[in-house]
């Protein structure tokens, strides 16, 4: 049985299979948890790249952990926190 989270996504985004929306649902309750426990969003930048998510699919998550209600300024901003953050500027070489 889907989540919450992944009901939510499968009804916002088509194309979306109920195994993927899980997978990402639950990628966004992690980071819900880890947002709460330390609000520090530069450290949920850096777990979800040290998961191996990718920029696209981290800016989905981030556009979620903002949304309180959807705006249209939300992806805006969760695009600035995910390109903007210490782990993905920071030089890998």
């Amino acid at each position: 049985m889907p989540s919450h989270t992944a009901e939510e996504l499968l009804a916002s985004f088509q194309g979306l299979t109920p195994e993927r929306a899980q997978q990402i649902g639950d990628q966004i309750d992690e980071c819900r948890r880890l947002l709460n426990a330390n609000p520090d969003m530069d450290a949920v930048q850096q777990h979800l790249k040290d998961e191996g998510v990718g920029i696209i699919q981290a800016i989905l998550i981030t556009t979620r952990l903002l949304a309180v209600e959807e705006h249209p300024s939300t992806l805006r901003a969760a695009r600035e926190i995910v390109e903007c953050s210490p782990a993905r500027t920071r030089n890998t070489a």
